[in-house]
C-alpha cells in the first residue's frame, strides 16, 4: 500500500510539473486559452455577418443594392433576365448567378470579418501578448449544403514563445446552391421560351417550392426549400404584354 501511494505522489508531481512547464515555456497558449480562443471568435464573427447579409439578398434576387429590379411587397427585386421591349423574349442579366451572390457576401463580410481580427489582436495584446497580423484575404464559395468562408489571415501571437494561425475556416449550412443553380435554370428557361412552368421545376425538385406571381412590369419567382424554409427570389419580365392588351 506504501508503494502505490508513494507512485500515486509521484504521479501527481509529474502532473504538476508539466504543467508548470506548459505556463512557463508555451505562456501564448495560456493567453489564448485565458481570453477568446481565435478559431471560434473569428468563427462566430464571420457567421453572424454571412447570415446578415444572406437575409437580404435572398430576397432581392442575389443583389445586396439591386438596380435593376421590380417592387414586390416592398423589396426591391433583381431581374435575372429582363427586356424592356413588349413581345420579347428576356435577355439574361445574371449568367453567372452564383459567383455575383459569392462576390456580394465576400464584399459584405470583409470589413467586419477585418474588424473582428483586430478587436482579436488588442484583446490578445491586452494580455500582454505580441501580435502580428498580415493582409486578410476572403473568399466565398456556394457549394451544395453550406457557405464556405475561407479566410486567410496569418496570426503570430507571441509572449516569450509564439502560436500561429495561418486560414480560418467557416461552414455555415445553407441550401442557397440548390436554390441559385434552379433559379438560374428557370431564367434561362424564361429567355429561351418566354416563360416557365412552375410545376415541372417541382416534380424534378421536390424539396423545393416554385410559386410565380405575375404582376404589370414582369412576374416573381419565390423558390422556398421546405424542408429549413429557407427562401431566395429573383424577377423576369418576358414576352411582356402592353397595358390593356387582349389576347385573341
Amino acid at each position: 500500500m506504501n508503494k502505490k501511494g508513494q507512485l500515486t505522489v509521484f504521479i501527481i508531481i509529474a502532473i504538476v510539473i508539466v504543467v508548470v512547464l506548459l505556463i512557463l515555456f508555451f505562456p501564448s497558449l495560456k493567453v489564448l486559452v485565458s481570453g477568446p480562443e481565435a478559431s471560434d471568435y473569428i468563427q462566430e464573427c464571420t457567421e453572424d455577418a454571412t447570415k446578415e447579409v444572406l437575409e437580404k439578398i435572398s430576397l432581392q434576387g442575389g443583389s445586396l443594392e439591386p438596380e435593376n429590379y421590380i417592387l414586390y411587397q416592398g423589396n426591391k427585386i433583381e431581374y435575372a433576365c429582363y427586356t424592356p421591349e413588349y413581345y420579347k423574349k428576356c435577355t439574361m442579366q445574371k449568367p453567372f448567378l452564383k459567383q455575383d451572390i459569392e462576390s456580394e457576401i465576400t464584399n459584405y463580410i470583409e470589413p467586419r470579418v477585418k474588424q473582428c481580427l483586430a478587436d482579436l489582436k488588442s484583446q490578445l495584446e491586452k494580455r500582454g501578448s505580441s501580435v502580428s497580423l498580415q493582409g486578410t484575404e476572403i473568399e466565398t464559395s456556394i457549394v451544395p449544403n453550406s457557405i464556405l468562408i475561407t479566410i486567410k489571415a496569418p496570426i503570430t501571437v507571441t509572449k516569450e514563445s509564439s502560436a500561429s494561425f495561418e486560414n480560418f475556416r467557416v461552414n455555415i449550412p445553407s441550401q442557397l446552391y440548390e436554390l441559385t443553380m434552379l433559379s438560374s435554370s428557370i431564367a434561362n428557361h424564361e429567355a429561351r421560351y418566354g416563360d416557365s412552368d412552375s410545376l415541372t421545376y417541382m416534380i424534378y425538385y421536390p424539396d423545393i417550392k416554385v410559386e410565380k406571381k405575375e404582376l404589370d412590369e414582369g412576374r416573381v419567382y419565390i423558390l422556398t426549400h421546405k424542408p429549413t424554409n429557407e427562401k431566395f427570389m429573383f424577377a423576369s419580365r418576358s414576352i411582356a404584354w402592353p397595358p390593356g392588351y387582349v389576347g385573341v
